[in-house]
């Protein structure tokens, strides 16, 4: 699948965007020339791995893209982090490291006889509650839910991945008709990226099945009247656009680094670092400064820039000494509250696996953006390389076309 359109939605149906999710099936097989041993036991995919399949999307709405969104795994990821409700479906494809972001010491192992199968479960589940804060739960839990047994010497599973927080068009449940719609994907194939196992691992995936579901509304004949023969005048709609900036190597102890030119007003920025080359022994998908409570951090300091103005005014810190990441959980904290989301991490969770760098730029003053603004990052650092990756989200508006009822066909419609 390398580069794939899937086809045009009907114009017919009224669609809920917001609630659109890839279904995509895959197995689980050894990498090794012999390919009919089974998979390393102590090794499954990622948390999110599903978008860190591809290395661009683009969501097109009509013959335009609406949202093109490069190395869409670490910014989904980054996304969810702040956007993602708390009791998120296990199916999802989301279920994060916490604890130490480690592979369990004991591999939970998944069985073909569905008696031992049913055992092992209830084992793993009670060991769950038992063990300490360490323990990477949610690496256990990807083991139980990914490394199934579907047939010889072949692990699998389904995952449901929803294209929204990735794609801000389809944040709000409002209900879409007479546009059609595509999704291009660009597949990357890395199986060091979207593994994480024991030593020696070299599991690969197979995607058997992929589809794209998007729920249908039936409204009654008086309302989808009602509506047609309002449609009277061009729509506007607007929506946070997410504006993705390819990943960069930080090498020296102080770097800028631009991120965009806009004049488009900048809302909200997300930076991720990671330290670590794409390997099945590391975790590549939690953002790290640092690898472990024993080390110290790579990232001591990140500003925000507009122009040559720093905004916010104090950048976010981290001590070396005291490894003291309150700062970023604290913007984390308060980024969650601002899109009405409950924390997912406590503090310690954050800072082991999650520790991203949240920035509210909504209160500047509009004007500042007329002519164009520089959006820039000053990262102060110790030496070695560092892999930074940045998302800014942005308000942006556009009309739609809507002449007369008889043109309705031609219409995008939204409704609360």
């Amino acid at each position: 699948m390398a580069n794939k359109i899937l086809d045009p939605i009907s114009l017919s149906n009224w669609l809920l965007l917001s609630d659109a999710y890839f279904r995509c099936d895959f197995k689980i097989k050894d990498g090794t020339p012999n390919e009919n041993c089974v998979p390393q036991t102590n090794t499954t995919l990622e948390n999110n791995f599903f978008p860190s399949l591809f290395s661009e999307m683009v969501l097109e709405a009509g013959s335009n893209p609406i949202e093109t969104i490069k190395h869409p795994g670490e910014f989904d990821t980054m996304l969810k982090t702040v956007l993602y409700p708390k009791d998120f479906d296990s199916v999802s494809d989301w279920i994060p490291d916490v604890g130490d972001g480690s592979v369990l010491k004991e591999p939970v192992r998944n069985l073909a006889n569905d008696a031992d199968l049913a055992r092992v479960r209830v084992l793993a589940r009670n060991t769950i509650e038992r063990v300490g804060r360490a323990v990477n739960h949610g690496f256990e839990k990807r083991v139980l839910q990914y490394n199934n047994v579907v047939e010889n010497n072949r692990w699998g599973n389904y995952v449901n991945w929803k294209l929204y927080p990735l794609f801000g068009l389809l944040e709000h449940r409002k209900v879409s008709i007479g546009l059609p719609y595509k999704i291009h994907l660009q597949r990357e194939i890395n199986n060091d990226k979207i593994f994480f196992g024991e030593n020696g691992s070299d599991a690969k995936l197979e995607i058997t099945n992929l589809q794209l579901f998007i729920p249908v509304i039936t409204p009654s004949i008086e309302v989808e009247t009602r509506i047609f023969n309002s449609l009277t005048k061009d729509i506007e709609i607007a929506f946070l656009h997410c504006n993705t900036v390819g990943s960069i190597t930080l090498t020296g102890e102080s770097t800028t680094w631009p991120i965009t030119n806009t004049i488009k007003p900048a809302r909200y920025l997300i930076v991720g670092f990671k330290n670590l080359p794409d390997s099945q022994t590391n975790n590549n998908n939690v953002f790290r400064v640092a690898m472990n409570q024993t080390q110290d951090p790579l990232i001591h300091k990140v500003q925000v820039r507009l122009n040559n103005d720093n905004y916010p005014n104090q950048p976010l810190t981290i001590n070396p000494t005291t490894k003291d990441y309150n700062e970023l959980y604290r913007n984390y904290k308060n980024m969650c509250e601002l899109f009405g989301n409950l924390l997912q991490f406590e503090y310690v969770d954050f800072a082991l696996n999650h520790p991203i760098f949240c920035f509210d730029l909504s209160a500047h003053q509009e004007d500042l953006f007329k002519t164009g603004v520089n959006i820039n990052i000053h990262i102060e650092k110790t030496q070695g390389d560092v892999t930074a990756a940045g998302a800014a989200t942005g308000g942006i508006s556009a009309a739609v076309k809507a002449a007369n009822a008889k043109k309705a066909e031609n219409a995008h419609v939204y409704m609360r």
